[in-house]
């Protein structure tokens, strides 16, 4: 069976289910003419203690760097076994690793659970793909005092064990925040496997690609150097952020496809997405700060990178706090508007350097959750900020600039008067072969349910034909335009239609990958066109609201551009 051995217990009421795993006690060894403690068949009474240990590997932002240090098995289950498999005693490992047991039995062995206890914040459980939880076990010697076990990276364990570590920083960190009972968490995992791929599920439901129901699934790593996850942390890191997503109730993400360089997606897609690569980042600059010693991150790598390895090269690595435009289309910045997910991500990390992780969370699972029906966006974030804080002027004002930063404008624009009806200043009617002629930008932003209204004179003759138009949308933007009259009614064309329109003809958008057809945010997908010849020369009002109509994946609030040509 290579190298090593290994055993995965169930507990005791369970069917021993595969192969054994032999480690070796640190001090004294198991080897050699040591007998097996109780090996008569008389049962002994014991006193146990030691330290269990997992070898870690550390990674750079070019993968793993060949670098490994042992790390403790925290807050684990460790169960003191007798021959016929039942539990004569049980403890949980402490912060170090430590533990101890006492007890009666024949042939005993110490076993330790891929398992925490409530001492991590949750109860956390790493299963293989039957549904058995990972564990080492080690045979008693009458030489063995202490029992160091020690869990090697080569081991096929091992994995199962960096995970628990993973998920258990997680879950220390967040109870940081709040003493809001932590759900139990079961993770599904098993060497040299590409079945599931990794994500969360949230449903309870048995099947599909949910085979054990609700849980984190995570690709085991094929034989060929293919994907690694059970050692990519900031990947695991994301997954749990899912976890806490369904944790706070704030879950509305649709999932499907979706790229890094991406800033036209759904709204709510993206603020799932981001807050999954912002966890990881927050976690290690927790870390950093009070556990250092528990980072598998090179001394050189910020906590805000994230790396995602396959094999042992880095597949992904890019640092959220200033991700490269070399992989932009065109080096041009991407990473913007409410519709990326990596600008959601600097964002956040934008919000935790200014502000403290404790508002970022209050704002999350206090507002989003549970004051407000609204999807979980970053619309619905920014809402909560302002709702909860109140914010002050100060404070606005560098709460803006870090939304700015990433063209994300949830604020008045320079027109605002425009809300009602009067001539403070008119646009200019563009010839339509003039390309130079600029089209006017505004904000859909409002603080009040009764929503943004834009009206925007100008000046119409009658006879010609005006095309109104809105153009470059973004921050999930859908407009809807009308045209007014002087008196602020709606107005109609010479031959008689009515001045409205929702979504110009022919924007519906389909990628090659979507299933369903999906909306994406993009500068035109949600846009609003009207051709308008006046029935008498006058001044005309464009109206522009947000949409009634919007799908789901936009937003009430939204940056677009206005444009008037003849």
């Amino acid at each position: 069976m290579g190298r090593n051995s290994k055993i995965i217990d169930k507990l005791a009421q369970c069917i021993l289910v595969v192969m054994l795993l032999s480690l070796v006690a640190c001090s004294g060894g198991s080897g050699g003419g040591n007998s097996p403690v109780g090996a008569s068949g008389t049962a002994q009474a014991l006193q146990v203690s030691g330290v269990v240990q997992f070898e870690d590997k550390e990674y750079g932002k070019y993968g793993f760097n060949g670098n490994t240090k042992y790390k403790p098995v925290r807050f684990a289950v460790v169960d003191l076994v007798d021959a016929n498999n039942a539990i004569i005693d049980t403890t949980i490992t402490d912060d170090a690793g430590g533990y101890q047991l006492a007890g009666y039995g024949v042939s005993p062995r110490v076993r330790v659970l891929a398992q925490t206890g409530s001492l991590a914040g949750a109860v956390i459980k790493i299963h293989n793909h039957s549904g058995s939880i990972y564990a080492v076990s080690h045979q008693l010697n009458e030489a063995d005092e202490p029992v160091e076990i020690k869990i090697d990276a080569q081991s096929d364990v091992a994995g199962a064990f960096n995970m628990l570590d993973v998920f258990a920083s997680s879950s220390e960190f967040v109870s940081q925040l709040t003493n809001a009972p932590m759900p139990d968490l079961n993770a599904y995992w098993q060497i040299n496997s590409n079945s599931y791929g990794t994500y969360y599920c949230s449903s309870n439901y048995r099947g599909g690609s949910c085979p054990q129901g609700k849980g984190i699934y995570i690709l085991g790593g094929r034989s060929d150097g293919g994907d690694s996850d059970h050692y990519d942390d900031d990947v695991l890191f994301h997954e749990f952020a899912h976890y806490i997503e369904g944790m706070v109730g704030a879950q509305d993400s649709p999932g499907g496809v979706h790229y890094l360089t991406e800033n036209d997606q759904d709204l709510r897609l993206t603020w799932s997405e981001g807050l999954g690569g912002f966890f990881p980042a927050a976690v290690k600059s927790w870390m950093a700060e009070n556990r250092p010693e528990l980072l598998s991150i090179s001394e050189d790598l910020p906590a805000t990178y994230f790396v995602d390895t396959y094999g042992s090269t880095a597949g992904i690595s890019i640092d959220m706090a200033d991700p490269n435009r070399l992989f932009c289309p065109w080096g041009r910045d991407c990473y913007v508007y409410s519709s990326s997910e990596v600008a959601v991500v600097k964002i956040l990390i934008g919000l935790m350097n200014e502000f403290g992780m404790q508002a970022i969370w209050d704002t999350y699972a206090n507002y989003m959750a549970k004051g407000t029906v609204l999807p979980a966006t970053l619309e619905t974030f920014w809402d909560g900020w302002i709702s909860q804080r109140a914010p002050g002027s100060e404070e606005l004002t560098a709460l803006q600039a870090v939304f700015n930063e990433r063209k994300v404008f949830y604020q008045k624009d320079s027109f605002e008067m425009d809300n009602y009806l009067g001539v403070f200043r008119k646009l200019s009617v563009c010839d339509a072969q003039d390309w130079a002629c600029e089209a006017e930008t505004h904000y859909i932003y409002h603080s009040s349910t009764t929503g943004d209204k834009d009206l925007v004179p100008f000046d119409a003759v009658q006879g010609r034909n005006y095309f109104i138009e809105t153009v470059d949308l973004s921050n999930g933007a859908d407009t809807y335009i009308r045209i007014l009259d002087q008196s602020g009614n709606l107005a109609f064309d010479i031959s008689g239609r009515a001045m409205a329109n929702d979504n110009r003809p022919g924007t519906e958008f389909c990628g090659r990958y979507d299933n369903p057809c999906r909306v994406h945010n993009d500068g035109e997908m949600l846009s609003s066109e009207l051709s308008f010849n006046p029935a008498n020369s006058g001044t005309y009002y464009v109206e522009v609201t947000s949409s009634s109509h919007r799908p789901a994946a936009a937003g009430r609030y939204g940056t677009y551009a206005l444009q008037i040509s003849e």
